[in-house]
């Protein structure tokens, strides 16, 4: 009864972030920048690390890196934003990719994004993720 009543608890949590989204005045690191819309779980950097970089798989350009999982609790289908920056650090395109599988306590999981065009540099978030009680 416990663990169901905590994953209702981390559920209902996860999908009231979610939902609340749109304009994010005042968020961390965002002062004298522009508001965007965000469409994501707000807060998803103190639950993972993510580091990646631009790299190429068959001639295509992609971003490759690694998600960590520093939160206290297993997630799936953790979704990420990678954003393409100009020499400006203006954002030219966005893409959304997925890490496979489960992304346990502790872990380093692998993924690939494609993307359209290479860039100077990129900004890769997670946007959003499942928690999952009971996975072991």
């Amino acid at each position: 009864m416990r663990g169901a009543l905590r994953g209702a608890v981390v559920g209902a949590a996860v999908l009231t972030q979610a939902c609340a989204g749109g304009i994010m005045d005042g968020a961390p690191g965002t002062a004298g920048a522009q508001s965007a819309p965000s469409y994501g779980i707000y807060g998803t950097d103190s639950y993972f690390k993510v580091e990646w970089q631009p790299d190429e798989r068959r001639g295509k350009p992609i971003v490759s890196g690694y998600v960590t999982n520093q939160w206290g609790l297993p997630t799936k289908n953790v979704r990420l934003r990678v954003e393409a920056l100009d020499a400006a650090g203006q954002v030219t395109a966005t893409y959304i990719g997925y890490v496979n599988g489960y992304v346990t306590p502790g872990s380093h999981v692998y993924f690939e994004v494609p993307v359209q065009t290479k860039e100077p540099t990129y900004r890769v978030t997670v946007l959003s993720f499942d928690p999952v009680d009971g996975h072991g």
